[in-house]
């Protein structure tokens, strides 16, 4: 996976004591226990690592790891734009 990836799975054990082996890139937000709170943390706190703002629907509880990564990936490839 992507360093990326890699960063997102440090965030989640560290600052959302998620255990690793739960973590995968098919797991959602859901899955991994993030509340709607803890998404709205969670955004934040990639966007202070990440230097980019993911879009609403890439923070919901139905999105996967793997899709936060990538877009964060796009993002920073100047694929797509952030709101």
């Amino acid at each position: 996976m992507s360093e990326t990836y890699d960063a997102i799975r440090s965030l989640l054990t560290t600052a959302f004591r998620v255990p690793e082996n739960e973590i995968h890139p098919q797991a959602t937000l859901e899955r991994l226990e993030l509340d709607s709170l803890a998404l709205a943390e969670f955004v934040l706190l990639l966007h202070e690592r990440c230097g980019v703002k993911i879009d609403k629907e890439y923070a919901a509880r139905t999105t996967t790891v793997a899709e936060v990564a990538d877009h964060i990936d796009a993002l920073r490839a100047g694929a797509v734009t952030s709101p």
